[in-house]
This record gives structure tokens, sequence and C-alpha cells, in this order.
């Protein structure tokens, strides 16, 4: 039997429910978003899903 390690790229990860509905509020009272959120939104620059921040963070789970 041959094991080998998967490690999920990026892309594959998905983003905690807390993750998505702490960067909502963030966004809007202006405080911020954490640095994982952004790297998944910055994951589709270039690809047919981009869409402007707030709404890709709308369309997130959360």
């Amino acid at each position: 039997m041959n094991h080998e390690a998967h490690f999920p790229l990026d892309a594959e990860r998905d983003l905690a429910v807390d993750a998505v509905t702490a960067a909502k509020a963030g966004y809007a009272s202006g405080y911020g978003v954490d640095h994982e959120v952004i790297g998944q939104w910055l994951l589709t620059w270039g690809t047919p899903a981009f869409k402007d921040f707030p709404d890709w963070l709308d369309e997130q789970n959360g």
C-alpha cells in the first residue's frame, strides 16, 4: 500500500463559517479582514470567478 500525503491547495480549502462571519463584520465596520479570507479572495484573481471583494464576501458562507 502506497500512502502519499495530500496537502490541500489553498483553493481547495473552505473558509470556516466563523472566519467569514468575522470578515463580514470587520469589513462592514472598517476594522479589517483576516489575511486568510483575503488570501482566498486573491486566489480568484485572473479567473472567471473573480469579483470585487465586497461582492465576493457577500457570496461566502457565514
